[in-house]
């Protein structure tokens, strides 16, 4: 619903008469209003592994620009040969939440408190008087004082001489939808203080449910903008700008492999980039401009992982924290096989009595690990990258010659990216092996040529015909040179491999990481090459209908190459099709427009990668009555490839993969006086995503596997299974659909009423319901958000107490749910060839599943509900 203004921040209305005082320090306000947020920006906001307090800000309001004033409005005060006016928006938020509160911050993140919730300045300078310094001056701001959205703007210029522009944005963004990347690990599920005789004792570690997602975030951005342009009307022309993003905060970040198992990371990250741009615009003639532009990119990352508060569970007999890992691990407990058996002690004999942990010495501790049991008591990475991007380019334009309309660009760069100082640090146990250390560094560089050249030619009164050649060749070479890892270990001798071992280490065994299998540097090349061709032809059929086809052509290469004297990868595709356009006005109060396009490539370059695409759009407007528009809208994208992409027959078979995109949206607006109008809109998108797949059940005897059936109704099994391994045993299943749907559905409806002109009111309902479906791998996982549905009523007032007084008080709620049950329709607790499917619900399954679950599975609840009262004065002074 589109609100009138006096709903916005800040209001607008008549300016009372300024003081010469306050004039000043508003331009002084708003000088250093870009300053002082951009040295803001080094505040850095708290780990969520140590703090609990969410962050405070509300939802926040787009500004409006500053009306302009002309030269002379009544009742409008002139001083020093200016039009000055100054608005202040004061009030606040009262909050009640709830349900879910991480997922109330994901979606809204509005809290109580007072807020300056907007402020504008403007200066327009009278005409007929002399102003040496500026003819203009604006500025204004919104959302300051604990908005997650905040935004600043000044603006000012003096005629031909000069334009300034400057802007802030600050943006902070948590994150914590904790469906996303959860391992779903089931209740129940322990490791015990001891074991007699196989008989676990009733103390026990339980395995911890993931109730946040692994990779929660509560970032802050903090963007500055400033642009300056020196004789902008001349033929010559200057301008210069800077741009500051920082991009910084806490988040979780899953790790892999380290030490004897996988921990989840706790990542401090601070990235930023510094751009510089200096153009040049030469206009020789007057429909013809020539820009050369130098621009200068610096981008510095910064990122620091260590261990996650949360997974310290356990400590060594001497105090120290510890963590177990597998945070992942949805079925398997810590267990005996993560100790080295000759130094257990005397508390173990064999592997059905033994004792790897002990009760904790103090209420509320931590359990003792057995100091010959592997742990991570200690970890470390740290990889500084910067990177510099120089871009020199040069642009034209030009309808100087008759009938021909010209324009294009070349752009070149040569980017460097560094980093200097790697280094990993592992502290802990893992079998004999009690640190080990990783250092080195790596460089790339990056070499881009674009250029772009257009051609569009009126051949007669109804016929255009045009040319469009986009080019563009990226060279990528590149090397790292991470050294082999060190390694200290406890001698090997029976008793010796424990953590607490005081006697001198021993060097271990060198190893590599993931791409660097020989501990040299290693050179790498990645390259691809577009080569783009538009031909169109355009045809006014008659006044009102317009034709134009345009035949496209396009060569991607793409050359890959990894390791000193390893081969090439080289990957040629070709695509070429066409694009049907209408533009049709059967009347002057009915337009619409219509595009078909479709297009064949003759490889890809992943399975996901599109063979055939077509797409289709349309779009109409029709105007009912002056004061009433239906609009109407219609987008299909379609794309497949059935083929084995590369040639080669897989064992999956083949790929069968389809997407597509489908949008149909109406909508009807009304407003036939100043005193009411109303507006209503419904939108139905439906994304779909497919590919033949075969899968890992992951099926034990307590947790039940995804499973199906196949066509003599037994179990399913992939083709080639016994060509990767096992005879027995099916690790894999299938093939099946892999497969996601998320049909949409939005509508709104808004109403506004001004019974008079001192009070206006609006009211609004909005909903987003999705109804979708999803191939389930993990039995035990839910559809979440693809069953849900998002809703928020709203309800404003305002009332004009006074010239220059304006009260506004406005109400939203925010409802977020999850639907009913789902999961995987068919499960097994085996993966023998022998296996037994049942569908997932059956009580002959031992262990959760989907369809025995809540809707929010094995994680924490997710849905939520909060009331808003939004309060504010709006003051002009």
């Amino acid at each position: 619903m589109t609100k009138i203004d006096w709903f916005s921040w800040p209001y607008e209305g008549r300016a009372c008469r300024p003081s010469v005082h306050r004039i000043a320090m508003a331009l002084m306000a708003a000088g250093l209003l870009i300053v002082t947020a951009s040295a803001a920006a080094q505040t850095a906001p708290a780990s969520p592994a140590t703090s609990t307090a969410k962050p405070k800000a509300p939802v926040a309001v787009d500004a409006p620009a500053a009306p302009a004033v002309p030269d002379q409005v009544p009742d409008q005060v002139q001083e020093n040969g200016y039009v000055i006016r100054q608005t202040a928006d004061l009030g606040g938020h009262l909050v009640g939440i709830s349900g879910s509160s991480a997922m109330y911050d994901t979606l809204v993140n509005v809290h109580s408190g007072p807020r300056v919730l907007g402020q504008s300045f403007t200066m327009h300078a009278v005409g007929g008087k002399k102003h040496p310094l500026m003819d203009s001056l604006s500025a204004f701001s919104n959302g300051f004082g604990g908005d997650p959205i905040n935004f600043a703007r000044l603006s000012f210029y003096k005629g031909k001489l000069y334009e300034f522009t400057g802007s802030f944005r600050r943006d902070r963004q948590y994150f914590d939808y904790d469906l996303l990347a959860n391992p779903s690990i089931p209740g129940g599920i322990t490791t015990p203080y001891g074991m007699v005789d196989g008989v676990p004792t009733t103390a026990s570690l339980a395995q911890q449910q993931v109730n946040q997602s692994p990779v929660l975030f509560n970032t802050v951005r903090r963007m500055t903008d400033t642009s300056l342009t020196i004789l902008p009307l001349s033929k010559l022309s200057f301008r210069v700008g800077y741009s500051q993003n920082i991009f910084q905060g806490p988040s979780l970040s899953p790790g892999y492999s380290i030490g004897t198992s996988d921990q989840l990371l706790n990542e401090l990250q601070r990235n930023s980039t510094d751009d510089l741009s200096g153009a040049i615009i030469w206009k020789p003639l007057e429909l013809t401009t020539l820009t050369f532009e130098e621009r200068v990119d610096h981008y510095k990352e910064d990122s620091l992982y260590t261990l996650a508060q949360n997974q310290f569970n356990v400590q060594e007999p001497d105090g120290t924290p510890a963590a177990l890992g597998n945070w992942d691990a949805t079925a398997s407990p810590y267990s005996i096989a993560s100790c080295n058996a000759t130094s257990l002690g005397a508390a173990y004999t064999n592997a059905t009595n033994y004792t790897i942990l002990s009760a904790p010495q103090t209420a509320g501790g931590r359990p003792i690990i057995n100091p010959a049991c592997d742990v991570t008591t200690s970890y470390l990475r740290s990889q500084p990258t910067r990177a510099i991007y120089p871009t020199e380019s040069l642009l034209f334009q030009s309808s100087s010659i008759n009938k021909l309309i010209l324009n294009g660009d070349f752009r070149y760069t040569i980017a460097n990216s560094n980093l200097a100082n790697y280094y990993e640090n592992f502290q802990g146990l893992d079998g004999a092996i009690r640190n080990y250390t990783l250092t080195g560094n790596a460089k790339v560089q990056r070499r881009v040529v674009n250029s772009d050249l257009g051609l569009t030619w009126l051949a007669t009164k109804t016929i255009s015909l045009s040319e469009q050649l986009d080019f563009s060749n990226v060279h990528q070479p590149g090397s790292a040179n991470i050294t082999q890892g060190t390694t200290q270990n406890t001698p090997t001798t029976a008793g010796n491999e424990t953590i607490n071992y005081a006697g001198p280490l021993v060097a271990g065994p060198n190893f590599t990481i993931e791409g660097n299998p020989t501990g040299v540097p290693l050179y790498g090349y990645f390259g691809q090459r577009f080569l783009t061709n538009n031909a169109s032809v355009s045809w006014d059929a008659s006044s009102r209908a317009t034709l134009t086809f345009t035949f496209r052509y396009r060569q991607h290469n793409i050359v890959q190459t990894a390791g000193t004297g390893s081969s090439s990868l080289l990957v040629t595709i070709n695509e070429s099709g066409g694009i049907f356009n209408i533009a049709y006005r059967p009347t002057s109060k009915w337009r619409m427009n219509g595009t078909a396009e479709m297009l064949y490539a003759d490889n890809a370059l992943t399975p996901l990668g599109p063979r055939q695409t077509v797409h289709f759009r349309y779009h109409t407007l029709y105007k009912i009555k002056p004061w009433a528009t239906f609009t109407g809208a219609f987008n299909d994208l379609e794309r497949h490839n059935n083929t084995f992409n590369t040639g080669v027959t897989p064992i999956d078979g083949p790929l069968q993969h389809v997407d597509h995109t489908r949008n149909v949206g109406v909508g009807l607006t009304v407003a036939p006086n100043e005193h009411y109008g109303f507006d209503i809109n419904y939108d139905y998108s439906d994304i779909y995503i497919s590919t033949n797949v075969c899968y890992l059940n992951g099926a034990t005897a307590t947790l039940p596997g995804t499973a199906s059936f196949n066509s003599s109704g037994g179990p399913n099994i992939c083709p080639g299974v016994f060509v990767r391994g096992s005879k027995t045993v099916l690790s894999d299943w299938g093939p099946t659909k892999d497969f996601a749907d998320a049909p949409t559905q939005y509508a709104s409806v808004g109403v506004n009423l001004s019974p008079n002109s001192k009070v206006r009111t609006a009211a609004g309902y909005r909903i987003s319901a999705v109804s979708g479906n999803q191939f389930f791998a993990n039995a035990q996982q839910v559809n979440g958000s693809l069953q849900s549905a998002y809703q928020s009523p709203y309800f404003n007032v305002a009332w004009k107490l006074h010239t220059g007084l304006i009260w506004k008080a406005e109400y939203n709620y925010y409802g977020y749910g999850e639907g009913g049950t789902s999961g995987a329709p068919f499960c097994s607790n085996s993966t023998s060839l022998s296996s037994t499917v049942l569908p997932c619900n059956s009580p002959a399954l031992i262990g959760p599943t989907g369809l025995k679950e809540s809707p929010a599975g094995l994680s924490a609840p997710r849905n939520t509900h909060a009331n808003i009262l939004t309060l504010g004065m709006h003051y002009e002074f």
